[in-house]
């Protein structure tokens, strides 16, 4: 996007996005966490659950200014670009799977599973959008149709608990065990493993579905109100997919998917309104100067928060301490534990968006 065509509400919700993940990668879990700041045990739906779908929606609405962008590019430079980018993202994610737990390697990740879902959808961001949209409800068919239908050895069709459920068992014949996440925890599942990339990849071609809607109808009340209809409508049938397909956002089935778009939908709907056509001022314009480094914020957060889990240091009683717990412990002591936690978490999310405002400032902008 340039600078005379950049959706500002798109800035502010990829930065309000990012400010959350690195909340939530920052954030002590105690006894005393609400719940909402918590993934789901399994099944079910929390404040947090929403964030990384909510940046894969927000991936899928930026593909399709960035192709557009681009439009003049040869066939050669626009892949070259973006397949460099979707291998760097990738690399990226396996060296933050290093410094965080070492070998064996977990495979899988968050940003190897943002790059393989925009590396699928990328070859429909210049198609029409009805393909687009039959591409969507493909890849939801198929992936709840082995969810609900696929067996294998010590796996029962239709299983969505825990143990036992045909993702697991796919994700150790194609990675093995030793290459998921928490590879001495059972069960043997990853979160980003491979069947959920099927719907990963829908969820950006669903952004893109709205980022192509927003660059054709334009961005007027009518198409706010239909994007609003949209979220509303999305909800309630993923709601109603939940019958048969519970929302686990440990397997990204069809219905989170469905609930999690319509809520990012809404989202956008809401932010476009106040901000780009009723041109408020807003405190979320705050939010700009993260969304526009997003990438390399996450990953510098992530290096630094993994830095200060695996240092120690020496408490005043003498004892071995993560310098994590030296940081945040003291807020716990002098207010609570729940209340400690979030306020050590904001206050980092707070010095991040402070880097990036000298960043934006400066005109720094690091992206791949």
């Amino acid at each position: 996007m340039t600078a005379k065509k950049r959706v500002v509400s798109l800035d502010i919700f990829r930065g309000l996005t990012v400010a959350a993940m690195i909340f939530v990668n920052t954030l002590p879990i105690t006894a005393d966490t609400s719940f909402l700041l918590k993934h789901s045990a399994w099944a079910g739906l929390t404040l947090v659950d929403l964030v990384f779908p909510f940046f894969l929606f927000i991936v899928g609405v930026s593909m399709a200014y960035s192709f557009k962008q681009r439009e003049n590019q040869s066939q050669r430079q626009l892949w070259g670009h973006f397949l460099y980018r979707v291998g760097a993202l990738f690399a990226i994610g396996l060296f933050l799977n290093w410094i965080g737990g070492g070998l064996p390697l977990r495979i899988p990740g968050v940003l190897q599973l943002i790059a393989l879902a925009s590396l699928f959808a990328a070859p429909l961001a210049r198609r029409r959008m009805r393909w687009i949209l039959l591409a969507v409800a493909i890849l939801m068919v198929v992936q709840s149709s082995i969810l609900l239908y696929a067996d294998a050895p010590g796996v029962i069709s239709g299983n969505f608990q825990e143990e036992g459920n045909i993702a697991g068992w796919v994700d150790v014949q194609i990675f093995g065990a030793q290459h998921l996440f928490e590879p001495e925890t059972p069960p043997d599942f990853d979160p980003e493993g491979i069947l959920t990339i099927l719907t990963a990849t829908a969820m950006v071609l669903i952004g893109l579905l709205f980022g192509k809607t927003l660059q054709r109808r334009g961005g007027n009340w009518t198409t706010m109100q239909i994007f609003f209809f949209i979220g509303v409508s999305l909800i309630l049938i993923g709601i109603l997919l939940s019958t048969w397909l519970p929302i686990i956002k440990q397997l990204w089935t069809a219905s989170f998917i469905m609930v999690t778009a319509g809520l990012a939908a809404i989202i956008l709907a809401l932010l476009y309104s106040f901000i780009d056509l009723m041109g408020r001022k807003s405190i979320l314009k705050a939010a700009i100067p993260l969304g526009l480094n997003a990438l390399i914020l996450y990953v510098l957060s992530a290096v630094v928060n993994t830095f200060t889990q695996k240092f120690y240091v020496t408490s005043t009683a003498g004892d071995a301490i993560s310098l994590y717990q030296a940081l945040y412990q003291p807020f716990m002591d002098l207010l609570s534990p729940s209340i400690g936690a979030f306020t050590y978490a904001a206050l980092v999310v707070i010095i991040w968006g402070l880097i990036a405002y000298l960043m934006h400032r400066r005109r720094i902008y690091i992206k791949l």
